[in-house]
């Protein structure tokens, strides 16, 4: 089952539909409680959400609570449907329109969907149901006990739930077993960067903090594991590029290490990573 639609306001657009894009395609609902036609509409998109297994996030706006919300967007008839990827908006319709119609517009900027439990899974860590990827993989361990990377994206999700130490025990473990397997040295990355998000959970205020000082390195390295976690991957690259060029001595080379283990949740495809690779041997050499 997907996650039920975030109820989205002024203050948290930003983070939660725009920012949410890049990871998953965010489709909002602006509604109105008068309206007829979105009281129509709503299930329909509830059923689409749930049906498509995380395949896109669904997030409503009530226009009457959100005025200004809709104005700055143009919102000027309901309900007015918005999808956003990538971080702008992609496709939208108004008014109620048939199911099918609202499937092709969502097949044409979905990804592909796929049959596999760890892509399933995954895809529905992406849009926040955690609970629905656990069940997926922990039903795929039982058929495949021995499988290392169910385990360590099972240890993955308990971290995401908020059980830490649950996820590094299993992390030691794994690292006995299996201390070279790519999905083991994410799963590390991940928990050494999870460290610096608890200490440091609201993004927001820490933005603020980073922006009014900029030399404290701290602050920056921390907004820079906020950047990439959140799918702003350039601006992290940069922060830490920057840390390496100017401070390549801080805390035992902490910029170096943060951009090998940024590699690690990446993946080597991604071509940042081979020009962010080339980068740091100008500097190091």
């Amino acid at each position: 089952m997907s996650q039920p639609a975030n109820v989205v306001t002024a203050d948290t657009f930003m983070t939660d539909v725009v920012e949410a894009s890049a990871r998953v395609p965010v489709l909002v609902d602006f509604w109105a409680p008068w309206c007829g036609p979105c009281k129509q509409l709503m299930p329909i998109l509830d059923r689409l959400a749930q049906e498509y297994g995380g395949r896109f996030q669904l997030a409503k706006v009530n226009t009457d609570e959100q005025q200004e919300l809709a104005q700055q967007l143009g919102i000027r008839s309901l309900p007015t449907v918005v999808l956003f990827k990538d971080r702008t908006s992609v496709d939208h319709f108004v008014g109620v329109i048939p199911e099918a119609q609202i499937r092709r517009l969502l097949d044409k900027h979905l990804p592909a969907s796929s049959d596999g439990p760890l892509e399933r899974a995954q895809a529905l860590k992406a849009s926040g149901d955690f609970s629905g990827a656990r069940s997926l993989i922990e039903g795929a361990l039982a058929t495949d006990p021995q499988n290392i990377t169910y385990q360590t994206e099972l240890a993955e999700l308990r971290a995401l739930d908020g059980d830490l130490e649950g996820a590094r025990t299993e992390l030691a473990r794994l690292q006995g077993v299996e201390p070279n397997h790519a999905a083991v040295k994410r799963l590390a990355a991940l928990l050494a960067f999870s460290d610096v998000i608890a200490a440091n959970p609201d993004v927001m205020a820490l933005r603020e903090r980073a922006a009014s000082n900029e030399s404290d390195l701290d602050l920056q390295h921390a907004l820079a594991v906020h950047q990439l976690l959140g799918g702003d991957v350039e601006p992290a690259i940069q922060t830490w590029l920057d840390m390496m060029r100017h401070h390549r001595g801080y805390k035992d080379d902490l910029a170096r290490r943060s951009l090998l283990q940024a590699f690690e949740l990446i993946g080597d495809a991604d071509p940042i990573v081979s020009r962010t690779r080339k980068e740091m041997a100008r500097l190091l050499f």
